[in-house]
């Protein structure tokens, strides 16, 4: 099996719509997939077997702007993300829980427990609706204003300690694993607000597959030109990471092909 880990990093995650078209035209989808923050809502779509979906969900919100000042004179929040990816989410996913899905699924989250941030995986074991798993998952104090408590306690951002949830990918049974992170140098971070690296976790076969040219859009940024733009680096990005790991993609499919 080879599964993706899918970097949390707001809307940059345009680049990862580009990568999972690309790949899904050439019939290289994963066995497994993993998700941290808006990473999560692209993992979310592979695993119910909506990939296609993606771009036209995407389109929808081109315009949207995520900070209207005039929201202050009402007493309201000014930051829209969460009305934004609320209603994609709850819309996308339904009421479909995190077991109903056709690959098996990570979606990572943070919480605040008595001993500070703790990273906690949610997969199909955990009775919880998807579309709740992934607006926790994406929740950053500031452009996000509700919350959405995992376990009645307090949950943050899934790419708060980590972006990349690599591991979690591998704990889904995948021998092989693709971070597909935004950052045109092929970096892991270590999490939403850090640029410090992190390396790969021991034991695990992993490769990245990141931009072959800087992204133009931001991380809360809806620009149609921008979008499309990136969606266009993340296809290119996806068949020049496939030209040069062709034979460790092969491996991986013989290597399940065996097992079976």
């Amino acid at each position: 099996m080879h599964g993706i880990a899918f970097e949390g990093c707001g809307c940059r995650a345009a680049f990862h719509v580009g990568v999972v078209e690309w790949l899904a035209t050439h019939d290289l989808m994963p066995d497994a997939v993993s998700g941290a923050s808006s990473g999560a809502l692209i993992a979310g779509a592979l695993a119910i077997g909506r990939a296609d979906d993606l771009r036209a969900v995407w389109t929808e919100l081109f315009g949207s702007r995520v900070c209207d000042a005039r929201r202050l004179m009402s007493g309201r929040w000014p930051f829209r993300m969460s009305e934004i990816v609320g209603a994609v989410v709850s819309r996308y996913f339904g009421e479909r829980l995190l077991r109903d899905t056709a690959l098996p699924l990570s979606v990572v989250i943070t919480q605040l427990r008595l001993r500070g941030f703790s990273r906690r995986v949610l997969t199909a074991r955990d009775p919880i609706r998807l579309a709740d798993a992934i607006l926790a998952s994406c929740f950053l104090p500031g452009p996000y204003s509700r919350m959405v408590p995992i376990e009645r306690r307090l949950t943050f951002d899934g790419a708060w300690l980590c972006r990349v949830p690599i591991d979690a990918a591998a704990a889904l049974g995948a021998r092989r694993v693709i971070a597909c992170v935004s950052d045109d140098r092929g970096r892991l971070l270590r999490g939403a607000l850090w640029t410090k690296t992190v390396d790969v976790p021991a034991g695990i076969d992993c490769r990245v597959l990141s931009p072959v040219t800087p992204l133009p859009i931001g991380a809360f940024d809806f620009d149609r030109g921008a979008t499309l733009e990136t969606f266009a680096i993340g296809q290119e990005s996806a068949r020049q990471f496939v030209d040069r790991n062709r034979d460790w993609l092969l491996e991986s499919s013989i290597s399940s092909s065996a097992a079976l």
